[in-house]
């Protein structure tokens, strides 16, 4: 698919704008030409200390487009058309048309908002983008990248948003989803939003294919943001159809303006297989190890598993999570299991976003003191680990003497997951994988 590739990341801030709105700016602004494929938003590795908000990147390319096209969202300038086929266009152009909006609508007053542009009729190497959502990537690393697939770029205050904008273009997809986001009016911006919960259930209903869009457990709407950028609602899912119908089951406050991508939300592509001696600050991982003590209750709520694989390391599971923390509570000494999750560095930690218990330990609990074999009567108890003593006829037993019994599990074999609205963009919701038991929590 032959195109000019614009990517752009950093624009926002946690008080407004948004970097997909600015794709609908940019979009109006190349009414001129023609928009080669989905508009892309690709979320980057989510624990980086400096992002702004969900840490996404938007590539669209653009040019003379061919084939049968299909419409991908409403502007103010009319109806988006998405072209299968086309032919790229001056590059240089395009940077200097697309620097002019982004100069215009950018949160340059942010600490945070360091806004980037890449340019290039041909897109870096895909393993920049594995690299930028696993790991943390340095701007040089994201400039010669840029280089050496001949595009241009430009950095605005410390430029870090041309790390995200290579990455968007790198992406190529092993898995994907979509997702169809709708814009407030920008009267509205920045006010309560208007968003029917009925309507959103009955669309959760209706639709086979969408997901994360209501959170039961909490009563949450899910598909409406809290902060106060332009989108109205995003939802997502594993067909672009179904999600044009979707969008229209909304009710509530207008629609300005709206647009469908292509993403890598829902992937969990910032996840890699580790060992816990590989695990590092900022990293995201899977890790499968065994639970090493019994799970302890915080202050708070918040649960602490110890696990290892030959290494230890805590893995938490926060008071968000919810239902998610009587899964870990329930674990015991013995169980393997996978833990999702990211690393905090102080205190270290892995903290959880999805688990998968793989095997079960049997609980053996005590049931009864020994009997004492002379007497007949209950051996009373010398301390932990010193067994037990006849308050009859003073003969003793060992500590192995008790009567035990198998206690029944109460969590069993599968994945677990938190609730809708404590799970992160890339997060892969259990209904999206292939294979595994699901458990409903």
């Amino acid at each position: 698919m032959a195109a000019t590739h614009l990517a752009f990341d950093d624009t926002d801030s946690p008080e407004g704008m948004c970097t997909t709105y600015l794709a609908c700016l940019m979009l109006e602004e190349f009414d001129d030409l023609d928009l080669i494929g989905l508009p892309r938003l690709v979320r980057l590795n989510p624990n980086v200390p400096w992002k702004t908000r969900g840490n996404a990147a938007v590539c669209l390319s653009l040019g003379t487009g061919s084939g049968r096209s299909t419409v991908c969202g409403g502007l103010r300038t009319g109806a988006v058309r998405s072209y299968p086929e086309g032919r790229a266009v001056d590059p240089g152009a395009v940077m200097r048309r697309a620097v002019k909006v982004l100069r215009e609508n950018a949160r340059f007053e942010c600490e945070k908002t360091n806004p980037g542009i890449v340019v290039s009729n041909s897109r870096p190497s895909p393993s920049f983008y594995w690299r930028t959502v696993r790991q943390v990537v340095k701007r040089p690393e994201a400039e010669e990248a840029v280089r050496k697939a001949h595009g241009i770029r430009r950095g605005f205050k410390n430029g870090r948003g041309v790390i995200g904008a290579t990455a968007a273009m790198s992406w190529r997809p092993r898995d994907r989803t979509w997702e169809v986001i709708a814009y407030r009016e920008p009267s509205r911006f920045g006010s309560e939003r208007d968003v029917d919960t009925r309507s959103v259930i009955s669309m959760d209903r209706a639709t086979r294919h969408t997901f994360n869009n209501y959170d039961a457990e909490n009563g949450h709407v899910a598909i409406v943001p809290g902060s106060p950028c332009p989108i109205l609602f995003g939802i997502r899912g594993d067909s672009a159809p179904e999600l044009l119908r979707a969008r229209k089951m909304i009710r509530g406050e207008p629609q300005d303006r709206w647009l469908l991508y292509l993403s890598n939300q829902g992937t969990e592509d910032h996840i890699a297989r580790r060992r816990v001696r590989d695990l590092g600050p900022w990293l995201s991982a899977s890790v499968r190890a065994e639970v090493a003590r019994r799970p302890r209750t915080l202050a708070g709520g918040h649960v602490i598993v110890n696990i290892h694989d030959g290494d230890a390391i805590d893995a938490a599971f926060y008071e968000p999570s919810r239902s998610l923390r009587d899964v870990a509570r329930s674990l015991i000494p013995g169980d393997e299991v996978r833990v999702i999750g990211s690393v905090r560095d102080v205190p270290r930690s892995l903290n959880v976003e999805k688990l998968e218990v793989v095997s079960l330990a049997d609980d053996i609990r005590k049931a009864h003191n020994p009997l004492c074999a002379r007497c007949g009567k209950r051996m009373g108890s010398m301390g932990s680990g010193k067994g037990y003593r006849c308050k009859r006829c003073g003969s003793h037993s060992p500590p192995e003497a008790a009567e035990m019994t198998a206690v029944p599990r109460r969590v069993s074999v599968g994945w677990y997951e938190p609730p809708v609205s404590s799970r992160r963009h890339l997060h892969k919701p259990i209904r999206r994988m292939s294979k595994g038991i699901i458990n409903k929590i």
